[in-house]
């Protein structure tokens, strides 16, 4: 026959397989296109850098809940970074909500060394050095404030109390306050909810504690915060509570006030600024006066 080499006698018709192409047409050749092959593997390198350097970006979402990974913060309790010295009352209701949260305290000079990665290691920040005898101890550093205040821009949450942090610690050996920064606007931006006003013969307002007797009324009536509580005492038979205050300006959206109930004159309570991803809340009393508050604040942050 035609086409046929000696030794292939029983192929004449074609190879095993052949027998579905048609005559006339040749079996089709799977060719690789090499341009296609390095498309796949430029797409594929790309991936890999943008999961490895958007670490921090896996983090945020987690923190606010978009995303649920086990093991990294956020995904149980509430990880908690205290800097300063919180009233014995505050550490034992947080002892008490170790269910919610797991607190570490340190001092603002503790995290003078590479202030972002060690606040990145928590979910929270409070802030808390009302507690504190002197300027320095109400104080902390140019590149902690500008850490916190990045910490809260890119989805950090953070909870001041009264006077903290409203000076800015110096001097040779870092142990003193400079003499031209007090309030918070120089050393956190526009994080804080709220600002230092001028007093009493141009005194700062955030350096003069007002002793007031009254209670925390409800402002915002959506507020997690204040959620089930419109004034605290809640039972008029506790009468007022005794609050040590300051005479701040709200920046933020205004949670509760201080409703004085012998003078004529109010302070904001609590207040809260919302940012892009963060958060701030600032408490104008020790929390800890106000347990239910408190407790419902923690849960707002988890």
């Amino acid at each position: 026959m035609p086409g046929v080499f000696p030794g292939d006698k029983g192929v004449a018709g074609g190879y095993p397989g052949d027998e579905g192409i048609p005559e006339g047409r040749a079996k089709p050749v799977w060719k690789v296109d090499k341009r296609l092959v390095i498309a796949i593997i430029v797409v594929l390198g790309v991936a890999g850098a943008m999961i490895v350097f958007s670490a921090p970006l896996i983090l945020v979402l987690n923190k606010l809940g978009m995303i649920e990974i086990p093991g990294l913060e956020g995904s149980s309790q509430t990880q908690m970074l205290i800097i300063g010295n919180p009233s014995v009352d505050l550490l034992a209701d947080l002892d008490n909500q170790h269910d919610l949260v797991y607190y570490r305290i340190k001092d603002a000079a503790d995290l003078d060394e590479n202030p972002a990665e060690q606040l990145a290691e928590f979910d929270v920040v409070l802030l808390d050095q009302h507690m504190g005898a002197t300027p320095y101890d109400k104080s902390l550093s140019r590149a902690l404030g500008e850490a916190i205040e990045n910490y809260v821009m890119t989805g950090g949450k953070l909870v001041v109390v009264m006077d903290s942090g409203i000076y800015r610690s110096g001097g040779e050996f870092g142990t003193s306050v400079t003499s031209d920064v007090i309030g918070w606007k120089e050393t956190f931006g526009d994080v804080i909810p709220v600002e230092c006003d001028v007093g009493i013969q141009g005194m700062p307002t955030c350096t003069l504690p007002v002793m007031v007797s009254g209670k925390i009324e409800r402002l915002d009536s959506d507020s997690e915060i204040m959620h089930g509580i419109e004034t605290a005492p809640a039972d008029p038979r506790y009468g007022a509570l005794s609050i040590l205050t300051f005479d701040v300006k709200p920046l933020g959206n205004q949670v509760a006030y201080i409703n004085s109930v012998l003078g004529t004159k109010n302070y904001p309570g609590i207040v809260e600024k919302n940012l892009l991803v963060g958060k701030a809340i600032y408490f104008n009393y020790d929390p800890a006066i106000t347990p239910g508050i408190w407790q419902n604040t923690l849960e707002y942050l988890r």
